[in-house]
């Protein structure tokens, strides 16, 4: 048979072939772009946070008691963004309280919306123009957590990080004036979860730990009075910087007391940060008191009452924990943080990330010591710089029995792309960067990494879809993935520090970086940050952490 017929038309086939090939490339990877049309944002109204901050107390959820209100803003843009007036927007709402609705919008292309919730669950609220046709915006959506109301008693300590001022927290249980709240937004920290505890829970069960040296500090059982301190007028006069030891004990006294008053009720603690380095110390047995003591008998009974506090524990909650220090204490003690190294750190050997690891660290470190105020000559700083005394004891020994552990750690994950003339080459490895202050590294509860970390789950399987716990369910741990991407292009002439902060903002904005993590936006109902739930009680397989830590006590508690 003559072959030589289809052998010439090969060549042709090949590049018509080919030339399809890249148009469709093409066409998938440069659509065509549709005129926008309108555009509608609705936010959900926190009443806790409506009081010390209205411009901020509108965001992606709330927490509700249940047959309360749920207050709703929504505001309507044409295509060219200016106010949509008089127009019909409709409510849709999915979940545990099935409805809808149709509200016009004012000159300002403003509406508000308000329902009550007869049902406890979780309600998703979407909103679209009522006409449709091409300017029918996209769908936007605001979550509401109904919760039940009551007086249960649940005690609850929360403990606070490095150079916060503990009577935000106070503020908060106790509904007391607070004298600087509207002049530091970041004080919010945890709202909508203090809103929806106090709500269904007694909160002068609550208390907020002070710091010994705290200026707030007292010595009654809570160790930090209700109102606001006179002397904190600026986060600069509560600088809550004291020997993690020392803070150690006095929570195990405030613990002994809490559950003393309250008919010896176990007691939970919540803590970030800092607090999960104190908590973490408190629970090994206050291995180092005699640091902070002139006499062997004065150790001994802070010893005894740290085992006795940590008898009357159920649940510990830590979200981005301090347990194994910080990286960055590390660095400002002279290492090189280009040689970081640890779980899914890729070595600087067989990295990509090889030219720009060092730019990329130098920039956070450059960024994030000024905000968090180290002080290498601080008792604290030195406490939590990673293979301290402090660390080294408290994680020489696994948590005295007792309570349960449930561990929120932030995973910001940097992929690197490159541009060849018009290919794109994706990212396939990423360099793990923890929440940028602590890294998401070493599970076990005696892990003493040199460059420090914040993950903690001892015995625990590699993560399933961002969650894992041992085998005997005691602990619980949850990786709060972010995937970021930056192109090698735009690293590659970079030749300083400065130059690389612009490069790596998005890593500083991410929503689980360490100073964010604690702040409305992420706690928030409906955050983007969402969780595994484990409780079965969220109506879906994954919550926000707000949502989790609460579901997880009141089903505890059986008050679901």
């Amino acid at each position: 048979m003559d072959t030589a017929p289809r052998h010439r038309l090969r060549l042709p086939i090949i590049l018509i072939i080919n030339f399809l090939v890249f148009g469709i490339m093409f066409a998938c990877c440069n659509p065509a772009t549709t005129p926008p049309g309108a555009s509608i944002s609705i936010c959900a109204i926190d009443s806790a946070r409506a009081g010390d901050f209205p411009e901020a107390a509108c965001g992606s959820g709330a927490f509700v008691a249940q047959h309360g209100n749920a207050n709703l803003q929504l505001h309507a843009l044409d295509k060219n963004g200016h106010p949509l007036t008089n127009s019909q927007l409709a409510i849709t709402i999915k979940g545990a309280n099935t409805a809808s609705a149709t509200v016009t919008t004012d000159s300002n292309g403003n509406a508000q919306y308000t329902y009550q919730g007869g049902h406890l669950g979780t309600d998703t609220v979407s909103v679209t123009l009522s006409a449709g046709g091409a300017n029918t915006a996209r769908q936007k959506s605001a979550v509401i957590h109904w919760i039940s109301t009551g007086h249960s008693i649940h005690p609850i300590v929360w403990v606070h990080g490095i150079r916060e001022d503990a009577t935000d927290f106070a503020h908060e249980l106790n509904g007391t004036p607070d004298g600087d709240q509207s002049s530091d937004s970041s004080e919010q920290t945890w709202t909508g979860l203090i809103g929806a505890l106090t709500t269904t829970y007694d909160a002068s069960a609550m208390q907020a730990f002070c710091y010994v040296d705290d200026t707030a500090w007292t010595h009654t059982p809570s160790g930090c009075s209700s109102a606001e301190s006179p002397q904190c007028s600026s986060s600069a006069d509560c600088v809550s910087q004291s020997s993690i030891d020392a803070n150690a004990v006095a929570l195990a006294q405030v613990i002994l007391h809490l559950s003393q008053h309250f008919a010896n009720k176990k007691v939970t603690l919540i803590g970030y940060s800092m607090g999960g380095a104190i908590m973490r110390t408190m629970l090994a047995g206050c291995l180092n008191s005699r640091a902070i003591t002139s006499t062997d008998q004065q150790a001994s009974d802070d010893e005894a009452a740290c085992a006795q506090a940590t008898s009357l524990i159920d649940h510990v909650f830590i979200l981005n924990g301090a347990q194994e220090g910080s990286w960055l204490l590390t660095a400002k003690r002279g290492l090189d943080p280009a040689t970081l190294s640890g779980d899914g750190i890729p070595s600087l050997a067989n990295s990509p990330f090889t030219t720009v690891l060092p730019l990329i660290e130098s920039s956070i470190y450059a960024k994030l010591k000024d905000q968090l105020g180290l002080d290498l000559n601080g008792a604290a700083e030195q406490d939590l710089t990673p293979q301290s005394q402090n660390i080294t004891l408290h994680n020489s020994v696994q948590p005295l029995p007792g309570p349960d552990f449930y561990s929120f750690y932030g995973d910001i994950q940097l992929g690197v792309e490159t541009n060849y003339l018009i290919y794109k080459t994706p990212a396939k490895t990423f360099l793990a960067l923890g929440d940028l202050v602590m890294l998401a590294q070493a599970d076990a509860a005696t892990a003493i990494p040199l460059w420090g970390g914040a993950a903690l789950c001892d015995g625990c399987p590699p993560l399933a879809n961002g969650y894992h716990q041992d085998p005997s369910g005691r602990y619980h741990a949850w990786a709060l993935t972010d995937q970021i991407i930056i192109n090698m292009n735009g690293l590659a002439p970079l030749l300083s520090a400065p130059d690389a902060v612009s490069s790596v903002q998005t890593m500083l904005n991410s929503p689980v970086q360490h100073l964010n993590v604690s702040q409305p936006g992420t706690q928030d109902p409906g955050s983007p940050i969402q969780v595994k739930d484990i409780t079965g009680l969220a109506g879906g397989p994954t919550t926000d952490m707000s949502n989790e830590i609460y579901l997880i006590i009141v089903h505890a508690d059986g008050l679901e």
